[in-house]
């Protein structure tokens, strides 16, 4: 259940994808969206607006009149839609302040984009904030592409563990409220293990009143999941961040290298405290 949903703004197109995906949910859920923008005390206090002679009481000034504007841009977006809208301005560390004001809201979904401002110096990478929040993060984290494209379909990665099989219920959750297609993918060696997470994954689905696609793919987990989600542009990926093959967040992972390569926009699951 999604009650609040954190969206971290800057003026980047991948930021706008992210806030039209929450918009999205937040009407499905009849959430509350929180807005945030944080200033980057780094660039405040940093020695090129000293460089510049930049007094930081001007720059801050700049930059909180740039947060306005794009968090009123953002609740008019919100109020168009029939969703509430909670705006929220901090200065600080950008990836701590998007996790302790998730922290703060009680965000059960922070949504951003998988780059920001700087994605044209990123080439294929993560931005280093979306690297950093999804690691720091202690709840789910969606992660948008450049260009917004309605989800139709949702692609969950389930390799029976315990994470895993909470990650399937809340993407259950997710395409029963949204109304979106959902395809459960498990990748193994061995195709009696396979079948058997399949069924798995059913039954939890029928909970639902869901009838979902199932995938039994075998070989490398990061290239079957991504090309069987290649084959639907409109799709969303999830992954459990700490399953039994997804154990850690880290670089050269499955979700690492899924959040990277993948072109669909990827939400890393983390249970929701209880």
């Amino acid at each position: 259940m999604l009650k609040n949903i954190l969206v971290p703004l800057d003026s980047s197109s991948y930021s706008w994808s992210a806030a039209q995906h929450a918009i999205q949910m937040a009407h499905s859920y009849r959430a509350t969206i929180h807005g945030l923008y944080a200033i980057d005390a780094r660039i405040i206090k940093g020695q090129l607006l000293r460089d510049l002679k930049v007094d930081s009481t001007t720059a801050r000034n700049l930059y909180r009149d740039k947060g306005r504007a794009l968090l009123e841009q953002l609740e008019g977006k919100c109020k168009d839609a029939n969703v509430q809208f909670r705006p929220v301005m901090i200065e600080g560390a950008v990836s701590d302040s998007i996790r302790d004001i998730a922290s703060q809201v009680n965000a059960e979904l922070t949504v951003m984009g998988k780059k920001g401002t700087s994605a044209q110096w990123t080439g294929p990478l993560l931005g280093s904030i979306a690297e950093s929040v999804t690691r720091q993060a202690r709840r789910p984290v969606f992660l948008a592409q450049e260009e917004y494209v309605p989800i139709k379909a949702v692609y969950v990665a389930y390799d029976g563990g315990l994470v895993s099989i909470r990650a399937v219920r809340f993407t259950a959750d997710l395409c029963a409220r949204c109304r979106w297609d959902m395809r459960v993918i498990s990748v193994h060696s061995s195709k009696e293990r396979t079948r058997k997470l399949l069924r798995e994954a059913v039954e939890m689905a029928e909970l639902y009143r869901l009838k979902i696609a199932t995938i039994g793919r075998s070989g490398d987990v990061t290239g079957q999941i991504i090309n069987a989600a290649s084959e639907e542009p409109n799709a969303l990926i999830v992954l459990g961040a700490y399953s039994k093959r997804l154990r850690r967040l880290m670089l050269g992972g499955v979700p690492e290298q899924v959040m990277r390569k993948a072109p669909q926009p990827v939400l890393i699951y983390r249970p929701l405290p209880s």
